[in-house]
């Protein structure tokens, strides 16, 4: 047995399924049943920027190899396609150089959209949104501009940031709050708050503040501290971007109210503008649908309960349940992983809406206002967490009880 070439098959795999957004449990979950399939007892440490594979060989010699993951969007094709190469891997165990084979060749042929898609993602997915927090059809159309402004930057920023992401954020979100100001002046735009929260949703790292929640919650400590580090480190460039327009146009940053519409035609919004967001996830085929459907439903199980009860957090954590049911069981009709349809899903709920607040505020110097807001915020996403966890986690332990049960029966 070749230790070195299956402690790079092992490392491969789990560097592409990083490289495709994959949560840090998957990755090490997913190499160590691929290693174990093939006899080897392997030791998996996986941060988001750093993979750690080691196995001993029966001589007792330690054999290790470490891979550095560079900074990288989600992908949701490739997480699938990895996903899928691994059960095929585990269930069959070919030879050795025939897996590598596989693994190396995972990205040949992968479907992509075509360049130009991402801007109309952007913009799709900022018009629905400002629509969503209660603007107008003026509001949509100046919402979609920003996010239109916002993708220009993201394609074009690294010929002046390099591949500083804070700095490069810092200009998106000041290129969306000074046009959103402008079209505002200019009377196409009447919300300010809806345009500017409908377009910085493609930038505001609500899903990364939920992964990190799940992360620490599942014990990956390190993994979800250095989220939500980046969380921090991206909502305060947000913060000042958003904020250097404000300074300039009004003379002290503004006040941001709270313009989200509870109306249940918000449902079609949060879906049409998920949809958008997939496209930006390189989500293929039926999947898109099926995450937008996921975010109508979040969104409508929210408002349902909210009737309900006066206390929204409770109404996010009985929402996560709902879309987290949702997304473990399309994932298994599909054989899909879980990851696409419960991140996407789940946008609508995330907190970035509170999180531009709370920087706002921040900024503003409005200190209990941003105290308040920030907790409830972190207040929020911890529910999400617990919901969509407690739900995947009993489906996890029920659901193969019951095929067998079934299968049994028959």
């Amino acid at each position: 047995m070749d230790h070195d070439k299956l402690l790079n098959l092992g490392a491969e795999l789990g560097r592409q399924l990083m490289a495709s957004g994959a949560e840090i449990y998957r990755v090490e979950e997913s190499i160590n049943r691929l290693l174990t399939a093939y006899g080897l007892q392997p030791q998996v440490f996986a941060i988001p920027n750093c993979l750690i594979v080691s196995v001993n060989t029966p001589e007792g010699h330690p054999l290790t190899r470490m891979c550095r993951i560079p900074a990288h969007g989600t992908d949701i094709e490739l997480l699938e396609r990895c996903n899928a190469l691994c059960r095929r891997l585990c269930r069959e165990v070919p030879p050795i150089d025939q897996a590598l084979s596989l693994v190396n060749h995972l990205q040949d042929d992968l479907r992509h959209f075509p360049a130009y898609v991402l801007p109309i993602s952007y913009m799709v997915t900022s018009a629905f949104f400002a629509l969503f927090f209660g603007g107008s059809l003026p509001d949509c159309l100046s919402a979609a501009l920003c996010g239109l402004a916002v993708a220009l930057c993201g394609l074009f920023g690294h010929f002046f940031t390099g591949s500083n992401l804070f700095f490069r954020t810092v200009i998106s979100s000041a290129a969306a709050s000074g046009l959103a100001q402008l079209l505002v002046f200019l009377g196409c735009g009447r919300n300010l708050d809806a345009i500017t929260i409908g377009t910085l949703m493609v930038l505001v790292p609500g899903m990364a503040l939920t992964n990190a929640m799940r992360e620490i919650m599942a014990g990956d400590l390190i993994s979800g501290l250095t989220r939500t580090a980046e969380v921090i480190l991206v909502a305060t460039a947000i913060a000042l971007g958003t904020a250097l327009p404000l300074l300039v146009g009004s003379g002290s940053a503004a006040v941001a109210s709270d313009p989200l519409s509870p109306g249940y035609l918000s449902c079609l919004w949060a879906f049409c503008a998920c949809v958008g967001f997939g496209l930006a996830f390189n989500i293929q085929g039926r999947g898109i649908l099926i995450c937008g459907l996921g975010a109508a439903l979040s969104w409508l199980v929210y408002l349902l309960t909210l009737s309900l009860w006066e206390n929204d957090i409770l109404c996010a954590f009985l929402s996560a349940m709902a879309v987290g049911a949702y997304s473990e069981i399309m994932a298994r009709v599909r054989h899909c992983p879980v990851t696409g349809y419960l991140q996407v899903a789940l946008l609508p709920l995330v907190p970035g809406a509170g999180i531009y607040h709370a920087m706002v505020y921040c900024v503003g110097g409005y200190t209990n206002l941003f105290l308040s807001t920030l907790l409830h915020t972190l207040g929020f996403a911890a529910a999400l967490s617990v919901g969509a966890m407690l739900i995947t986690s009993l489906l996890c332990a029920l659901l193969p009880r019951l095929r067998r049960e079934g299968t049994s029966t028959s």
